[in-house]
């Protein structure tokens, strides 16, 4: 079952189960009241936390608990814990859980400058190259954690970039469009997104922001290469443009 699927099937099931909790409350089975309100949240947070679990998303997972026990905190009684105090335990246990199952995750330092300076990659900086000359599309996941891309291909047409609570940087300064466009799709949830691009790449921005920040600074250079759209979305968080 593809992503889409289990996902679709996540919605519908969550859905069923807010109809049979909708009766329930209509035939006053619970001895607490439930508002509409409440019911449309808890449909909403119950599709992020299941589709986070199936995506072995620690943060969504945590933090859509997290926000659940907080719209519940009168049955629950943990009226005295709400807000701050829930917020920080769901952010502890989601550091926790990524450096015990993430370890992969570091933050990185000095590789832009060896790039720049024309020094051999070597593994003692820490990240990680994707070098994808055969492959004209890739994808790049970032969750908890910091991490450096460089996408090196002879004909770039697409890049995605899944960014949960994260920093990345993506150089696409390697990568050659032989067509008249490519396209980069950003979903992008409390992270910070900087693009490294060639100066003669058009960068066309139909991301759509929410609580967001897209900055696109360009150099004096002519931009008369190929078109690149920026889509997607950016919630809670920034992406940036340079070119090099």
């Amino acid at each position: 079952m593809n992503r889409i699927n289990r996902h679709r099937w996540i919605s519908g099931i969550v859905f069923l189960a807010a109809a049979i909790a909708w009766l329930v409350v209509g035939m006053g089975w619970l001895n607490f009241h439930i508002s509409i309100f409440t019911i449309v949240m808890t449909i909403i947070l119950a599709i992020i936390l299941l589709s986070s679990l199936v995506d072995l998303n620690i943060a969504g997972s945590v933090f859509s608990l997290a926000f659940l026990s907080m719209l519940y905190a009168a049955p629950l009684g943990i009226t005295k814990m709400v807000p701050w105090s829930i917020l920080g335990i769901a952010l502890l246990v989601t550091i926790g859980l990524s450096i015990i199952f993430h370890p992969h995750y570091y933050w990185h330092h000095g590789r832009a400058w060896k790039r720049a300076s024309g020094w051999d990659y070597g593994d003692d900086w820490g990240d990680e190259t994707i070098n994808s000359s055969e492959h004209s599309t890739t994808t790049i996941n970032a969750s908890m954690g910091d991490t450096v891309r460089y996408i090196e291909s002879n004909d770039f047409k697409l890049a995605t970039i899944h960014a949960s609570m994260s920093g990345v940087k993506a150089y696409f300064d390697k990568a050659v469009i032989t067509g008249d466009e490519a396209t980069i799709n950003v979903d992008g949830y409390m992270c910070g997104i900087k693009l490294f691009v060639p100066k003669d790449w058009q960068i066309v921005n139909n991301i759509d922001p929410y609580m967001s920040n897209i900055e696109i600074f360009s150099r004096d250079s002519p931009h008369d290469g190929p078109t690149v759209y920026l889509t997607g979305k950016v919630s809670l968080g920034g992406l940036q443009v340079y070119y090099i």
